[in-house]
């Protein structure tokens, strides 16, 4: 998932270098692997920061890589634009001055899923979710948003990150039956819990949903004819029918960058990583031709309403949510999403 993200923002940055760069100057995008290990994340942030004088970081991928690393370029004022992630605290008023989100929150995603939920008339709803502060946070904000509704949860089972370790958490679900179940896994622990639900199951009805960071395409790819059905929010439009600017703008990108020789496909998650960018790129040229990082956090703060191809992000001194779309896609027959 990461690499699709890296891979969306990659071919705006080549896009833009083509054309000249940014006022007379070329981005330069480091890539260091931290794996989804917070530790880890933390020795690439401070190589990036110190080693590589990063006019900016950029992409941090999941809550606990972003949450690792957020501290350290705080203390060292280093815009942080663009993390893949979207926990609320991620989205506070008063902002933290350097973090500049692109996308809109899991609590927002939350609220389009209940929306369907409700709609079917699901009652018993399930949480699947990670044993980690993330995960409760999920499972609080659930409970929040059913009580809301006058629901509560049915049952709640925990995965360990990245274990792909699902049968505990299967058992605990099927023994509740329930009617509807919210994924707060994602990537080859939501293949895992899909696959062994459905085998343990036997498949009674059950309908799944999941937010944007579940990897949908992923999901298609290693699950081909049992992701059928399954309903996922996205924070962006969608990158396959070219109903916006932005989408068209991603597929002629991506024509572009495989005609050279790279064999991409388009994705939600790297329609997500190339708006990211975009947003960089505005805030860049703005910052001006000799841009330091307290003139592109000042920049980036400029960007009022600013529409980046029929998706619209907005910063201001007192908010850095940036994006507000959400829109909600089922995984339809051959892996197509459909809204």
């Amino acid at each position: 998932m990461g690499e699709a993200y890296r891979d969306g923002a990659q071919i705006y940055f080549e896009k833009i270098n083509k054309e000249g760069g940014v006022n007379g100057r070329r981005i330069r995008l480091i890539t260091l692997d931290d794996g989804y290990d917070a530790k880890r994340a933390q020795v690439n942030t401070k190589e990036l920061i110190e080693q590589h004088q990063a006019l900016a970081l950029f992409g941090h991928m999941f809550s606990n890589t972003v949450f690792a690393s957020l501290p350290l370029a705080t203390a060292a004022g280093v815009p942080y634009v663009g993390p893949y992630a979207g926990n609320e605290a991620l989205y506070a008023v008063p902002p933290n001055h350097i973090l500049f989100m692109t996308r809109a929150s899991y609590s927002a995603e939350l609220d389009a899923l209940l929306r369907h939920v409700q709609a079917m008339g699901l009652t018993r709803v399930a949480l699947a979710r990670y044993d980690s502060p993330s995960g409760a946070a999920l499972q609080k904000d659930l409970e929040e948003k059913l009580k809301a509704i006058k629901l509560a949860p049915a049952g709640v089972a925990t995965m360990r990150l990245n274990s792909a370790q699902a049968a505990d958490a299967v058992l605990k679900i099927v023994k509740i039956h329930p009617q509807a179940i919210v994924l707060g896994v994602s990537g080859d622990d939501a293949v895992a819990f899909v696959r062994q639900f459905n085998q343990a199951a036997d498949k009674f009805p059950v309908q799944f949903f999941a937010r944007s960071l579940i990897g949908g395409h992923q999901l298609v790819v290693r699950l081909g004819s049992e992701s059928r059905g399954i309903v996922i929010s996205q924070v962006a439009p969608s990158p396959f029918n070219g109903e916006t600017h932005i989408s068209r703008e991603y597929q002629a990108a991506l024509k572009t960058t495989n005609a050279a020789g790279r064999k991409l496909v388009a994705s939600y998650i790297g329609l997500d990583g190339y708006i990211a960018a975009k947003v960089m790129v505005e805030g860049l040229r703005r910052a001006g031709p000799n841009p330091s990082r307290p003139a592109l956090t000042k920049a980036l703060e400029t960007m009022h309403h600013w529409d980046a191809g029929d998706f619209v992000v907005n910063y201001d001194e007192n908010d850095h949510a940036g994006s507000k779309f959400v829109t909600v896609t089922v995984i339809g027959a051959g892996g197509h999403f459909i809204e």
